[in-house]
């Protein structure tokens, strides 16, 4: 269990790091970069926190897309979200490959409109079930 506040914990603070810099106008293309590394960062540790909490369910989840559809089973991840979770996936795979303007204005876009809600309602959902198993009271 301690790893698995760990992972919250981790979730907590790339999530703090996201928000504030989607609070800042984006004014350079280094706002973009720094914005499009904060949601790779808060995307993988997502994934991360899925994969560690699927063994309990008896599920294997390997790879960020085994995890996510982990995430749907353990309804951390709804049913409507799923193409919005499979979209970031690919986003993700997009962005730390290349750097590309267009489409990274592109994934902007998504990540401001679509995926931020996202990430804040699977946040919620993380922190009530970690709570219902015993333990992270206290944690922001």
């Amino acid at each position: 269990m301690a790893d698995h506040l760990q992972a919250l914990q981790n979730l907590e603070r790339a999530m703090g790091e996201l928000e504030t810099y989607a609070a800042l106008p984006i004014v350079h293309r280094r706002d973009k970069a720094g914005l499009i590394q904060a949601f790779e960062f808060t995307f993988e540790l997502f994934w991360k926190t899925f994969q560690k909490l699927a063994p309990e369910a008896g599920l294997e989840a390997p790879s960020p897309r085994e995890a996510l559809l982990a995430g749907v089973k353990l309804r951390l991840i709804t049913v409507d979200e799923r193409d919005d979770w499979s979209q970031m996936l690919r986003d993700r795979n997009l962005t730390s490959h290349t750097y590309n303007a267009p489409v990274a204005d592109e994934i902007l876009g998504r990540l401001l409109d679509r995926y931020l809600p996202r990430f804040r309602a699977t946040q919620t959902r993380l922190r009530q079930t970690m709570s219902s198993a015993g333990g992270t009271s206290g944690t922001s």
